[in-house]
């Protein structure tokens, strides 16, 4: 074959059409993917190596479920399999893809040249295999991403009518825009579901017509803000930083909880009592459900 490229993906066939030995095909200088596709041992492993291995195998699947999350999200779990979803039935691919068989057409969407599940069917179908608080994960950073809205990633799950509709509904309800990244979600979702008022995300703090800097999540009426601190922020350099800004903030009157990852996945009831308190010594109205304790658990308690 003429355009025969090692260095992609190909089928066994092209290979030994276009004069490799079947031994050197099988030797150390070339890795098979999948069965039946091969590769230079010298390109790394990639999602999209992978990816464009499994429509060699497949040309009328569709990229879908984690496969496509990933592809939209590229910080995005990796899942161990390539999910191929298909509008007719279909035989298994062999290991390493995972086939998903649907009744319905799927519209045409292209990542990397690359057949995938648009970014609402992505999110629906994963609504079967996410729970609420990843699903909602997944819907902020496609709306961070800028392929899709949260209002018409709702429009788009109140359309659908097939498997999966109302927990992709009620966490389409849920996505938000600005949000910068998956802790920041769940500090939000946690607050949400214990029932206190909804923060507003990554809210700019204006001084003079400039904005001095953004809260993670902030209650703008009470002058309360809850900020989660990854490890970056123990940078020395960036501690001084955020010190400087929250004394400032505080000299403005605001109440600045600063949250770590032990704090929102080990202690979540402490982190909605502090919080609840702050909001009711500025006059909010308050009342905490324990409905967050479905999701967030923490070390030590049996759900």
């Amino acid at each position: 074959m003429d355009d025969f490229d090692p260095f992609r993906p190909f089928l066994t066939d092209w290979a030994l059409g276009s004069g490799v030995p079947k031994r050197d095909l099988y030797g150390l200088a070339y890795r098979q993917i999948f069965q039946g596709v091969h590769i230079r041992a010298d390109v790394p492993d990639s999602l999209v190596v992978r990816c464009r291995a499994a429509h060699l195998k497949a040309p009328d699947g569709r990229l879908s479920h984690e496969t496509a999350a990933q592809l939209w999200v590229p910080s995005w779990p990796r899942s161990s399999d390539i999910h191929l979803a298909f509008s007719r039935d279909v035989r298994p691919q062999g290991d390493g893809i995972r086939v998903h068989r649907f009744t319905y057409a799927m519209e045409k969407w292209n990542r990397h040249g690359l057949p995938v599940t648009g970014p609402a069917q992505t999110f629906i179908h994963l609504a079967v295999r996410l729970n609420l608080v990843e699903l909602v994960s997944f819907g902020d950073r496609l709306v961070a991403r800028g392929v899709t809205s949260p209002e018409e990633l709702l429009a788009e799950c109140e359309a659908w009518s097939g498997h999966g509709r109302r927990a992709a509904i009620a966490a389409a309800r849920l996505v938000r825009e600005r949000s910068e990244s998956v802790p920041e979600t769940h500090s939000r979702l946690l607050m949400v579901l214990a029932g206190l008022p909804e923060p507003v995300c990554n809210h700019s703090y204006v001084v003079g017509g400039v904005e001095r800097f953004r809260l993670d999540l902030a209650w703008v009426e009470h002058k309360v803000a809850l900020e989660y601190d990854g490890r970056w922020h123990d940078d020395p350099e960036q501690r001084v930083k955020d010190e400087a800004r929250r004394a400032e903030l505080r000299a403005a009157g605001w109440i600045v909880i600063v949250i770590r990852a032990e704090d929102l996945y080990d202690c979540p009831d402490e982190v909605v009592e502090q919080v609840a308190t702050a909001l009711a010594s500025r006059g909010a109205v308050v009342s905490v459900r324990l409905d967050y304790q479905r999701w967030f658990q923490p070390r030590g308690r049996i759900a």
